[in-house]
């Protein structure tokens, strides 16, 4: 009888595995492919290292794939690049990226070298297992053309079997780098961004810009979190599965070009297939951000028409829409919507004011053993426990309660007669912003919880003319940069805890703060003058 192996005994083979790991290096500036891929000898492009065949991996045979009998079997047994290698790319051409049946048995890296900009024409992995994608920019326009496929497009197939355990991180994926103005531009040059059908996939911290749909999750275990989908002509996100999570996205800035009813995040069932045990928690959904922007339509914000959905729970999202559905789940059960923000920036125009709202499948089925709690919106509708909701329906009722409605800032105001109004039955631990619930006698409702410190922070936040930081979804090195004049910085926890002094360098403008002693959540940076004033803030979340 096999016994797995003891975690100690696992955790020392990785550790061994990650030191025998060696790194490759692609230049197709001053790469050849007869060299040796070292840093002084680079690859020319990751496209032809692919298919020179350099590249050891595994595939599924026999084929066509079956679980029971389909095994791994490795090939290019004697390329110089093994699983658990990296591949470090630099600024340049890389061409596209076809894996097709490539499993590794630990994950290879394919990353951008620090301060380079590696582009790939389009990403597309069929049947592959254990990559990671890194820092790369993945887009068509600089190869001169335009797609309007997939950019990224991680694919189980039928005959070559699954894909899964993908990460996608700190990319750049667009169709073009300015919005286009005119439709028939949207319609035949955009691009999906990041369409994954596949299983255990993380992606993180990207950026997908002017594409057609944002970003799809038809699989299980998928992980959205940190990205940011800004400017799109479909929907921002897709959940087309199951135990998905959906967690601190920015989806704003939609253009309505054609017959589809775009939303922020839409689900839907087909031919019975199960999206049950999802979580979209602590995103932001803005129709726009200028009022003047071409091929301004109507977004809804969550949209789930086609049901039924099971053990759902949609909770901290702040969402600003003209549109009646802020967050409609039609055919629902034990689903919980706790803590939103659901606002209509115009709620005199039709089609809005918004709402949330649970109502019956429209095969007519009840919904069953749901919540809608601690949120607020124009409108609730639901068949359903509706405890501390709060409906506000006018300009002057916005005044009274945000800081500024205008400008998107949906945090209560000081004298709000909201705080303190939500039920403890329902009030979860952290706010949007990761602010500790309740900071008063009560939890507040909304997706941000009132604190002194939050309030002081959005009278002097900073904007990003005058501080930058980057990467704003961080891991141990932050980089700053700022017209503000500035004596020492000091990194707070959302209560306003000092954690980190940084006192002025050489370079006034610029700043790298090692943040590898604090664990991951939000945090603030005040930026403090010479005489003691608080200039400005800045928020960034630590991995």
């Amino acid at each position: 009888m096999k016994y797995p192996l003891p975690f100690t005994l696992v955790t020392i083979l990785l550790s061994v595995s990650s030191l025998l790991a060696t790194s490759f290096y692609v230049d197709p500036v001053e790469g050849a492919q007869s060299n040796y891929g070292s840093i002084s000898s680079p690859w020319h492009t990751l496209e032809e290292v692919v298919a020179n065949g350099f590249i050891r991996s595994s595939a599924y045979q026999p084929l066509p794939y079956d679980a029971q009998s389909s095994k791994l079997t490795a090939f290019h047994v004697n390329a110089p690049i093994q699983p658990g290698d990296t591949l470090i790319l630099l600024s340049g051409l890389h061409g596209s990226l076809f894996l097709k049946n490539y499993n590794n048995a630990l994950p290879i890296t394919l990353m951008a070298a620090p301060g380079e900009s590696p582009v790939l024409e389009q990403v597309h992995l069929q049947a592959c297992s254990n990559w990671i994608l890194d820092g790369l920019i993945v887009s068509s326009e600089p190869y001169g053309h335009y797609l309007s496929d997939k950019l990224i497009y991680l694919e189980s197939h039928g005959w070559q079997g699954p894909t899964k355990n993908i990460t996608i991180r700190n990319c750049h994926i667009y169709s073009t780098k300015s919005p286009w103005t005119n439709a028939a531009d949207w319609v035949n040059k955009a691009s999906d961004g990041l369409f994954i059908k596949a299983d255990s996939v993380l992606a993180q911290g990207n950026i997908l810009e002017n594409v057609h749909f944002g970003l799809t999750a038809s699989g299980d275990y998928i992980q959205a979190i940190g990205n940011q989908i800004i400017n799109f002509s479909g929907d921002g996100m897709r959940i087309l599965g199951s135990y998905i999570l959906f967690d601190g996205n920015t989806i704003k800035n939609c253009y309505d070009v054609d017959e589809n009813h775009d939303d922020g995040i839409q689900s839907f069932t087909t031919n019975g297939h199960i999206v049950d045990h999802n979580i979209i928690r602590n995103n932001v959904i803005l129709n726009y951000e200028d009022p003047d922007q071409p091929l301004l339509g109507p977004l809804q914000g969550i949209g789930c028409f086609d049901g039924f959905y099971n053990d759902w729970l949609i909770e901290n999202n702040l969402i600003c829409v003209n549109h009646w559905h802020g967050i409609t789940l039609l055919g629902a059960n034990n689903c919980r919507i706790i803590h939103n923000t659901v606002i209509d920036p115009t709620p005199d125009e039709e089609p809005g004011p918004s709402w949330i709202r649970i109502d019956d499948h429209k095969d007519g089925r009840k919904s069953s053993n749901c919540v809608v709690a601690n949120n607020i919106a124009n409108w609730i509708i639901a068949d359903a426990d509706t405890s501390g909701n709060f409906e506000l329906r006018t300009y002057q009722q916005y005044r009274e309660q945000f800081v500024d409605y205008t400008n998107y800032d949906f945090h209560l105001l000081a004298h709000s007669t909201l705080i303190d109004r939500g039920t403890a039955n329902y009030g979860n631990g952290l706010d949007a912003e990761g602010t500790i619930r309740p900071q008063g006698a009560q939890v507040d409702p909304g997706c941000y919880e009132f604190s002194a410190l939050t309030s002081l922070h959005s009278s002097i936040i900073a904007s990003e003319s005058q501080l930058k930081l980057y990467p704003n979804l961080v891991a141990n090195q932050l980089l700053l940069t700022t017209k503000l004049e500035w004596h020492h910085l000091v990194v707070c926890d959302v209560q306003g805890k000092p954690l980190i002094y940084l006192s002025q360098t050489n370079d006034p403008k610029t700043a790298t703060i090692d943040l590898t002693q604090l664990s991951s959540g939000v945090y603030w940076i005040k930026v403090i003058s010479r005489n003691g004033e608080t200039t400005g803030f800045g928020k960034f979340m630590k991995l």
